[in-house]
């Protein structure tokens, strides 16, 4: 049996197993893998380091377990882009009771990362506010849009040393009265509540959006019509902001080199403190090892059946 032959008649299992070993080594490392940023991305990340300081940020977080592997990557990058920046923030759901849960677990694990590196921790109340679940997505940015204190009323938080007071008297909401007050909204989500929020928001406040790969291509046209100031897709979008923020745009390096280009643009820093490239970068490596087996495979497989044919006597199809 040549070697071919021994390569063809290879146990499936076998296979599986040098995936399964290979994809799982894969999320324990974490390399800088060259990209060119998409365009959404670079401008996603370009919308939140032009927030003005000061200014808070509404974070809608429709996301659940279900698209962790790409939604938990978009809503990490977004909490260390905006604690980077000492941004105070509000989250809420408007389209899974579950997802502020969730939402909630992920900040407390940032907020845990950057205590072990020695970094300011956010304090909720003070830092951040946690609106909870609103029912419908429709009503709620709608209200959003007419009336934000009234869409908000009655909510409270709680406030290290102070107890339970109103949203509204917390140091994140105190300067914002009506939705054009926010310095951004950037919705993360793997559904169309994207749609409800551009359609009633987008020429009352800046919205970026952290979507799925699956929901990429209904957001983009927003992108395009300038109706969304930038948005990351998917897996590649959840690395790109993460090589955005390890690099910066238009930022040299000490070789004089721009990993990230954006022509005629300006420059924007990289981020000094905390984790840049983390789930994104493992993410994505182990997506190019799965790849690069599969490919293997398939040459592997095409090779030996080739080889199979020219032996003499073998039959032709």
């Amino acid at each position: 049996m040549t070697i071919w032959e021994k390569l063809q008649a290879v146990d499936r299992r076998i296979l599986y197993l040098i995936l399964a070993v290979c994809v799982s080594a894969g999320l324990f490392i974490t390399i800088e893998i060259p990209t060119d940023p998409d365009p959404s991305s670079r401008d996603l990340y370009q919308a939140i380091m032009d927030i003005p300081e000061g200014k808070t940020v509404i974070i809608q977080s429709d996301w659940t377990n279900s698209t962790r592997g790409e939604s938990m990557g978009h809503f990490e990058n977004l909490l260390r882009l905006l604690m980077s920046r000492n941004l105070k923030f509000v989250f809420y759901s408007a389209a899974d009771p579950i997802a502020p849960q969730v939402a909630r677990t992920t900040l407390a694990r940032i907020i845990k990362e950057r205590k072990d590196e020695g970094l300011y921790e956010y304090q909720i109340g003070e830092d951040y506010i946690d609106l909870g679940y609103f029912a419908n997505a429709e009503a709620t940015n709608l209200n959003m849009g007419i009336d934000l204190r009234n869409a908000w009323s009655g909510k409270r938080t709680k406030k290290a040393g102070a107890g339970e007071i109103s949203i509204w008297e917390s140091p994140v909401l105190k300067d914002v009265r009506k939705i054009e007050d926010a310095g951004m909204m950037i919705v993360v989500t793997a559904s169309a509540s994207i749609d409800v929020a551009v359609q009633r928001l987008n020429k009352k406040v800046s919205i970026g959006a952290m979507v799925t790969g699956v929901v990429g291509p209904t957001v983009l046209p927003f992108y395009q019509a300038k109706q969304v100031n930038g948005v990351a897709v998917g897996l590649k979008g959840v690395y790109d902001l993460e090589y955005c923020m390890a690099n910066g745009v238009n930022l040299k390096d000490e070789d004089g080199n721009i990993k990230v280009l954006n022509k005629g643009g300006k420059e924007y820093p990289k981020i000094t403190e905390g984790k840049t490239l983390a789930r994104g970068s493992k993410y994505y490596g182990t997506l190019h090892i799965a790849l690069i087996l599969l490919i293997l495979a398939v040459v592997l497989g095409n090779v030996g059946m080739a080889m199979s044919r020219k032996k003499p006597g073998a039959k032709r199809s």
